[in-house]
């Protein structure tokens, strides 16, 4: 239905008890779709392989540079957004990368931590968009 959009995970105990499901705006549905697009490896959705980014392909190269990891997920972005969300007029990616220890007392967890903003239109209400989220990629920890 056009117009109407859905909250994931969706509440799959209220649609068996006949209830609503939750419903959210055009802003928030974009957002959802472009964090499932960063976040799915290409191959892991079976009824469309072409879904998701190529930031995964990079997850276990801890011999590339910040700067270089950083211009390969922008562009892998950028090219999984344009083809997969059609609603937003996609502007600018923005990537900072930043190294965090997430480990706990007496063990080092060292993760790359990726901030991304992505800024766009919205098509169907010529509003201004913008997404803010992150995600730790490598699996380095000592």
């Amino acid at each position: 239905m056009k117009g109407i959009y859905y909250k994931i995970p969706i509440d799959f105990g209220a649609v068996t008890e006949k209830k609503d499901t939750e419903k959210i705006s055009i802003d928030s549905s974009i957002a959802q779709q472009i964090f499932l697009i960063a976040t799915t490896s290409l191959g892991e959705c079976k009824f469309d392989e072409s879904f998701g980014s190529e930031i995964w392909e990079m997850d276990f190269d801890l011999l590339k540079s910040d700067n270089i990891l950083r211009e390969f997920i922008i562009n892998s972005l950028k090219k999984a957004i344009t083809i997969h969300e059609k609603r937003l007029q996609l502007g600018d990616v923005e990537v900072h990368i930043n190294d965090e220890n997430i480990g706990g007392i007496g063990k080092k967890r060292m993760k790359k931590r990726v901030a991304v903003a992505i800024k766009g239109l919205v098509l169907e209400t010529n509003r201004p968009f913008l997404f803010q989220n992150s995600f730790f990629v490598g699996p380095l920890s000592y």
